[in-house]
C-alpha cells in the first residue's frame, strides 16, 4: 500500500552525497552518532575563505510566503486526517451492523491509513495538537506499561454500556487509535472474530466514532490557528519567527524519531538487545511506515513546490547555502533508505535485528537530525527546549 498520499515536490539538483563505508554500517551500533557528527563537522570545517551569505541579505524567498505555504499544506493534512478517521468510523459502524460489504481487512486498511495521516501532523509542535493532549487522545504512545491492552481488556470484561459519551470519561489511553489497533491486530483475538453482536464491536464502534470526533475537532482548531502561522501573528512575533518555529519543530521531532522510534526499539540504548515491543504501532506493523509519513511531510515543507521554495529557500538567504544543500541531500538519503524497507519495524527486529538496510536508515536519520541540531540551529541562533511530545 502506498505509505503516503503526499508526494514531495521536485527535488533540486542533489549535491554530491557523503558516503558511509560498509564497515561503518556493519558496526553501526557503536558508531551511528559518530557518523552523523562526522558529517556535520565536515560541513562546519569547510574552507573559511569561501563566501557565505550574511543573515541580513535580502531573502530569495520571503518568510511570509513560506509560512503561508506551510499553513496551507498542514491544513490539507489535517483535513485528510479527519476524513480518514471518519471513514474508519463509518466502516466500523457498517461492519458491526452487518451492512454492506465491509470486511475486517477493510477496517485494518482504514486504521493504517489513519495512522499515516496522524503521523503527517502530530509532529508539529505548535497549535492545537498540543492542546488537551490531542496527540494522546488520538494515539497513546510510548506505552511502556502496555496500558492500552490492560485497560481495553478491563473495559471489555465489564458490562456497562460503551458509548462515545462514556469513553469521554475513560482514561485517555482508551480514546484513540491504540485501542482500535489492539482489537484489530492483537494475537489474543486471532481466533475470536469481531462479530456484529460482540462487546468488542460495541467498543470499536464507540472508539472509532470518538476518534473521528477528535479528528474533526483538531481540524477545526487548526483552521483557526493556521492564519497565525501563515501571517506570523498571534503565537508568533512575525513571519520569520513562524518559519523558525517550523525549523525548531523539525529538529525536535527528528530527535524523537531517532531516539524513541528507532534507537530504543533497535536496542542501541539497551546494550544492543532489540525490543520489538518498543516499536511504535508494533501490533499493526506500521513502525517504519509512520516514520516515513512524518519524513515525507517534513521534506514537503522543506522543499516547497514549483511556486514556493519552502523552508530551504528562505534559509538560503539566512545561512551558508551549503548547509541548506546538505540538509536537502540528507532528506533525499533518508527518504530513499526508508523506501527500501517494509512498513513493520517490529517484524524486522524479530527476524533480523541487525538488518543492514535498517541500520543504514538509522544512520541517515541521525545525519539529518545532527544537521539541524548541530549546524542549522546554531547558525540561526535557535535553542531547543523541553519536548512536550516525549512520553517519558
Amino acid at each position: 500500500m502506498p505509505r503516503d498520499t503526499f508526494t514531495p515536490a521536485a527535488t533540486p539538483m542533489k549535491p554530491a552525497q557523503r558516503k558511509t563505508s560498509p564497515l561503518a554500517l556493519m558496526a553501526c551500533g557503536m558508531t551511528l552518532m559518530g557518523a552523523a557528527l562526522f558529517s556535520t563537522s565536515t560541513l562546519a570545517a569547510t574552507d573559511s575563505s569561501a563566501s557565505t551569505t550574511d543573515a541580513g541579505t535580502t531573502d530569495t524567498t520571503s518568510a511570509k510566503a513560506v509560512s503561508q505555504f506551510a499553513a496551507d499544506t498542514l491544513s490539507e493534512a489535517h483535513q485528510q486526517l479527519a476524513s480518514r478517521l471518519q471513514q474508519l468510523a463509518q466502516h466500523t459502524q457498517a461492519f458491526c451492523s452487518a451492512e454492506g460489504d465491509v470486511t475486517l481487512d477493510t477496517l485494518k486498511q482504514d486504521w493504517r491509513s489513519a495512522m499515516l495521516g496522524l503521523n503527517q501532523v502530530n509532529w508539529v509542535e505548535m497549535g492545537p495538537i498540543l492542546q488537551n493532549s490531542r496527540q494522546w487522545q488520538l494515539y497513546f504512545w510510548p506505552d511502556k506499561k502496555d496500558l492500552v491492552a490492560r485497560k481495553t481488556r478491563a473495559l471489555l470484561a465489564g458490562d456497562a454500556p460503551i458509548t462515545v459519551e462514556s469513553l469521554a470519561e475513560q482514561s485517555i489511553v482508551m480514546q484513540g487509535l491504540g485501542s482500535v489497533e489492539y482489537q484489530l491486530f492483537d494475537a489474543r483475538y486471532a481466533d475470536s472474530p469481531l462479530t456484529a453482536d460482540s462487546r468488542r464491536c460495541e467498543l470499536m464502534t464507540a472508539n472509532t466514532a470518538y476518534a473521528a470526533n477528535t479528528g474533526k475537532t483538531l481540524r477545526d482548531e487548526w483552521q483557526q490557528f493556521a492564519p497565525q502561522l501563515a501571517e506570523g501573528t498571534g503565537a508568533f512575533s512575525d513571519s520569520r519567527d513562524a518559519v523558525l518555529s517550523l525549523v525548531r519543530a523539525l529538529t525536535v521531532q527528528l530527535e524523537a524519531i531517532k531516539d524513541r522510534k528507532l534507537r530504543r526499539p533497535i536496542g542501541l540504548d539497551n546494550g544492543g538487545t532489540a525490543n520489538p515491543y518498543a516499536a511504535e504501532s508494533w501490533r499493526g506493523g506500521m513502525g517504519l511506515a509512520n516514520i516515513a509519513a512524518t519524513l515525507a511531510m517534513m521534506e514537503r515543507l522543506w522543499l516547497g513546490n514549483d511556486d514556493i521554495a519552502g523552508i530551504q529557500g528562505y534559509l538560503n538567504g539566512q545561512v551558508d547555502p551549503r548547509m541548506v544543500a546538505s540538509t536537502t541531500s540528507d532528506f533525499v538519503d533518508a527518504r530513499q533508505a526508508f523506501a527500501a524497507l517494509p512498513d513493520d519495524l517490529a517484524g524486522i527486529l524479530r527476524d533480523d535485528p541487525r538488518n543492514g538496510e535498517l541500520q543504514q536508515a538509522m544512520i541517515h536519520v541521525e545525519t539529518l537530525q545532527a544537521g539541524f541540531a548541530d549546524t542549522l540551529n546554531p547558525a540561526l541562533g535557535l535553542s531547543l527546549g523541553f519536548n512536550s511530545t516525549d512520553g517519558d
